[in-house]
């Protein structure tokens, strides 16, 4: 009887788990983190850290290191604070999802910081064309492109750019 007790165990144990490898499914990398999306959205990159949107932004944050400032509000599309970095030339925002927080924007303060391509506060908008082809234009005052779930906006005073923002694209 003793032997039937110690069988049904080992039975109970490879049941058990085959069971969580099921539910666990595989857990040999193929499944994206939000630091390695799957989405392929626009890419700000400042001293050497890439700040793509829409990622979890704690491993970004703490690369960038200490903001000269930062504020926090609650937020009022997403449940938890919305919290604002500055690192002199570019604000960095997040937006929260759950108990992590994730990046909603990147704004450039000034023309010290440039987009892949180059483009900087107070480039023309020649150059802005020449970059991202002039069918982003607006018509108006602002180059729109959309990549992935996310846009750079580039706006343009008196023929130069004023502001360049990087965004996630809410539906």
């Amino acid at each position: 009887m003793k032997k039937l007790g110690v069988i049904a165990v080992a039975v109970l144990l490879v049941v058990l788990a085959v069971v969580l490898v099921v539910v666990m499914g595989n857990s040999g990398g193929d499944t994206p983190t939000p630091t390695e999306p799957a989405k392929d959205n626009f890419v700000f990159t400042y001293n050497g850290t890439a700040i793509m949107m829409d990622v979890e932004a704690t491993d970004i944050v703490a690369a960038l290191g200490e903001p000269k400032s930062y504020t926090e509000e609650t937020s009022c599309a997403f449940e938890g604070l919305d919290k604002t970095y500055f690192y002199g030339s570019f604000y960095l925002s997040t937006y929260p999802m759950g108990d992590k927080d994730f990046v909603y924007s990147v704004w450039f303060a000034d023309d010290s910081v440039s987009t892949a391509e180059g483009i900087r506060i107070g480039s023309t908008k020649a150059q802005v064309e020449s970059a991202y082809g002039a069918a982003a234009f607006n018509g108006s005052n602002a180059f729109v492109m959309t990549k992935g779930e996310s846009t750079l906006t580039i706006i343009l005073k008196d023929g130069e750019v004023s502001e360049i923002v990087y965004e996630i694209t809410l539906d």
